[in-house]
């Protein structure tokens, strides 16, 4: 049997499962693209006789790059349960505050601002009262450089229901002056402008939620691959396209920048040394790598 006749084969065993189906053939095309070799061998799961693991081992396919051949596993990065608007209120706050606190950053001590600070207030708010906001925040800052010290302002601010907003100071490279922190009982957002002068915006408390899911595989069914084949590769084929259910329904999956979920499941696998080998994401945005070296698509 060909290469190109095992691909199209182990994706015709695929078809119960259309979203993993077309992960994987997004994955081998996406590969080849970037001029590597890639193939589908097999899929351990449902070849049993194949593998000879018995019972089967938990893995959705074995895959060769460039004639190295490794288990892939496919799974959806799961939405946590949030609330859109206010995620979205938070990533616009963000991308404000840190613009307009670049400059003033520079002179902290340290050359970085640290801002804790709710985004409840600017919910629903009109044009006018976001900018009265943001005025505030800015004034907060400049004071606290001014001063030296951090700065809580414990009368201009509404004491309930919302946070006070503060200020504070941390050591910081040039290109990540400013880090805002959502203290929201919700997950927080933060971001910065890169020496490139290009947005790009991570994600706290990750690891509680989206992050949960993911250390779940590598801890259970990714560590039990990995007991009974110690050599090979093991990747992990993370899945954010917005795609409809067998109802019609969307499904909820999280479309986080690939920057992110690096710095995430970097701190996954440092917990689970010696598990995974690499891991890819498929996205609105095409096929990045996640894990292992980000400028190469192989093992």
């Amino acid at each position: 049997m060909t290469a190109e006749a095992s691909t199209e084969s182990v994706l015709r065993l695929m078809a119960d499962k259309p979203r993993e189906q077309t992960a994987f053939m997004s994955l081998i095309a996406g590969l080849r693209t970037v001029g590597l070799e890639a193939d589908l061998l097999g899929s351990p799961e449902r070849q049993e006789g194949l593998y000879g693991h018995a019972p089967p081992i938990p893995i959705d396919a074995e895959v060769a790059i460039n004639g190295v051949a490794g288990f892939v596993d496919h799974t959806v990065v799961p939405a946590p349960q949030e609330d859109p608007r206010r995620v979205a209120t938070q990533d616009v706050v963000a991308h404000e505050l840190i613009g307009r606190l670049q400059d003033l950053a520079a002179e902290a001590p340290g050359g970085g601002l640290w801002v804790s600070i709710s985004a409840s207030p600017w919910l629903g708010a009109k044009k006018k009262d976001r900018e009265r906001l943001y005025d505030r925040v800015v004034e907060m800052a400049r004071k606290a450089v001014e001063r030296r010290k951090p700065f809580v302002d414990l009368k201009k601010l509404p004491q309930k229901p919302f946070p006070v907003p503060t200020i504070g100071f941390c050591e910081a490279p040039e290109d990540h002056r400013v880090t805002i922190a959502f203290d929201d009982l919700t997950l927080g957002w933060s971001g910065r402008f890169g020496s490139d002068g290009q947005w790009s915006c991570t994600i706290g408390e990750m690891r509680n939620s989206v992050g949960r899911a993911i250390e779940g595989k590598l801890k259970k069914q990714l560590a039990r691959v990995r007991a009974v084949e110690a050599d090979k590769p093991i990747g992990l084929l993370l899945d954010s396209r917005p795609m409809h259910g067998a109802k019609g329904k969307p499904e909820p999956v999280f479309d986080l920048p690939p920057l992110v979920l690096r710095h995430m499941l970097f701190e996954i696998a440092e917990d689970w040394p010696g598990v995974l080998s690499k891991a890819w994401l498929i996205s609105p945005q095409g096929l990045s790598a996640v894990y292992g070296d980000p400028d190469a698509f192989d093992w």
